[in-house]
């Protein structure tokens, strides 16, 4: 079984509102970066440990961008 990444499309401006049941590694990358994730590559990211919700990270640049969430399988998230 395969987890889907939730991702979202930019025209410039992109936020993201996550709620955390637990601490967890929180992070935004765009398609480039995401590809070296899922290679083990070294990537570049947007975000951080979190220990305390809700957690709000904003990026700017057109294009993808997918939502990572390590250490925590209950959270909640919306793309704005």
């Amino acid at each position: 079984m395969s987890v889907k990444i939730p991702y979202a499309d930019s025209n410039g401006t992109l936020s993201v509102i996550v709620d955390l049941d637990y601490a967890a590694d929180v992070f935004l990358v765009d398609s480039n970066n995401f590809r070296k994730y899922q290679r083990g590559e070294s990537y570049k990211y947007y975000g951080g440990h979190y220990t305390s919700s809700p957690v709000k990270i904003t990026v700017e640049g057109i294009g993808r961008w997918y939502l990572i969430v390590i250490g925590n399988t209950k959270y909640s998230y919306r793309f704005i």
